[in-house]
C-alpha cells in the first residue's frame, strides 16, 4: 500500500511538471498511424521479477504513442542519413523527450526511461535530465531496480476502443 501511495505521489509530481514544449494535444495526426502502436512489454515480463517485482506501475495506462513514434522513426531516418547534421540531430532528440514526457504523465516509467536515455544522448537538456533523474529516484525510493540501458520496455499498446 506504502508503494501505490508512493507511486500516486511521484506521479502526481511529475505530472504537474512536465514541460509544455514537448508535449502536444491530441491529433488527427496521432491516430494516423495504427501500426505503429509498439507491442506490450508485459507479455515480457522477466520469470525471475515476476515474483518479487511487478515490471509496471499499477498506475501505468496505455496511450497513443503511434504519432509521436513515427516522428521518432522519420528523425531517426533523417539523423542516419546526415549523423553530422545538428538540426536532425536535435530533432530526434526532441522526438524522444516528447514521447518520454507523455509516456512518464501515463506512468510508464520504464519506458519513458529509455525514451529519456536516448534523448540525452543526443542532446543536452535540463527539463529532460530532472525527469530522468526523478524517475530513477522513484525506483529507488521504492527499493527497485530500473531497467538497464537498452533493456527499456516499449510503450503500454493502445487499444483505440478504451
Amino acid at each position: 500500500m506504502k508503494a501505490i501511495l508512493i507511486l500516486f505521489l511521484s506521479f502526481l509530481f511529475l505530472a504537474c511538471g512536465s514541460p509544455a514544449k514537448y508535449m502536444r494535444a491530441n491529433s488527427s495526426e496521432e491516430n494516423k498511424a495504427d501500426n505503429l502502436i509498439a507491442s506490450s512489454h508485459s507479455q515480457n515480463v522477466n520469470k525471475a521479477n515476476s515474483n518479487s517485482q511487478s515490471t509496471e506501475s499499477p498506475m501505468a495506462r496505455p496511450i497513443d504513442v503511434s504519432a509521436m513514434t513515427a516522428e521518432i522513426e522519420e528523425a531517426k531516418k533523417k539523423y542516419e542519413k546526415n549523423p553530422k547534421s545538428k538540426e536532425a540531430k536535435e530533432a530526434l532528440a526532441n522526438a524522444y523527450f516528447k514521447r518520454a514526457f507523455a509516456l512518464t504523465e501515463a506512468a510508464q516509467y520504464r519506458a519513458a526511461l529509455g525514451d529519456f536515455r536516448k534523448g540525452l544522448k543526443l542532446k543536452k537538456d535540463e527539463e529532460a535530465q530532472k525527469m530522468h533523474d526523478r524517475i530513477l529516484e522513484i525506483f529507488a525510493s521504492l527499493n527497485r531496480q530500473p531497467p538497464k540501458e537498452g533493456e527499456e520496455p516499449p510503450p503500454l499498446p493502445f487499444n483505440k476502443q478504451q
